[in-house]
């Protein structure tokens, strides 16, 4: 503390004979320099903003066009402790909080329209398999062999006379949500929405919302389309699915 406060206070001295040194040095000029300094140490920061934003894109580009570099980044983060948090507290499609692994979360208030989802980071997989958790919470869990061909959700909305739908995938190269007892309901497709379409679903899209109706095409090419409620979804099961109605 007090090693930053002498640090400040010879910064401040130095700027203020500085200041002197040019104004008696160049009395002429001192005027303009106190106007030009600024303006191009405006224009070199912006520059230099630019600049970094294009190296960024490419890296990330880069990075994302390269699974192996792409792993190794993500076990390194894994390593670091920064992908520690485990657990995410969803309430109405938004992330509240995000915490260790815990078989109790006792400081959590459990809102209505919560949920708690399980990242399981310990396997050192590119493919990170996520447990939606319910009241008993428990961190073990097995693998779905269902694979649907397609699910979707269609949003009607309340204020204008028009229908998006998105398609909702349940396992890529980075995620699995094909887990025994995964509830996909309301709360479920609202989170999906909010976290892989954050770019055109918001807050006030999902509030919005009259109406979500849901189609699936599952593995033996049966298609079934129902409105989804606060009651109703769909639970995985090892070698099945159940609607719930």
């Amino acid at each position: 503390m007090l090693s930053a406060f002498c640090t400040i206070f010879k910064t401040g001295v130095f700027l203020l004979l500085l200041n002197d040194y040019v104004k008696r040095t160049y009395p002429e000029k001192y005027e303009s320099l106190l106007v030009e300094i600024p303006l191009k140490m405006i224009y070199i920061y912006s520059n230099c903003q630019i600049i970094y934003g294009k190296l960024q894109r490419k890296m990330n580009e880069f990075i994302e066009n390269n699974p192996q570099v792409k792993k190794v980044i993500n076990d390194i983060y894994k390593l670091g402790g920064k992908e520690a948090l485990e657990i995410e507290y969803i309430i109405n499609g938004e992330v509240f909080a995000t915490y260790k692994r815990n078989p109790t979360l006792s400081d959590v208030t459990v809102h209505e329209d919560a949920m708690f989802i399980f990242s399981d980071l310990s396997t050192n997989e590119q493919r990170v398999n996520k447990k939606i958790l319910q009241s008993d919470i428990n961190f073990n869990y097995k693998i779905s062999n269902i694979q649907f061909i397609l699910l979707e959700l269609k949003l009607v909305f309340k204020t204008a006379d028009k229908e998006n739908s998105y398609k909702i995938v349940l396992k890529t190269d980075e995620y699995n949500y094909y887990i025994v007892n995964n509830i996909l309901d309301s709360k479920f497709f609202k989170y999906y929405l909010r976290k892989y379409y954050s770019d055109t679903v918001t807050s006030e899209t999902l509030a919005n919302v009259e109406k979500m109706n849901v189609k699936l095409i599952d593995q033996d090419v049966n298609i079934k389309t129902f409105d989804l409620t606060e009651e109703n979804g769909i639970i995985l099961k090892e070698n099945e699915y159940i609607l719930l109605e």
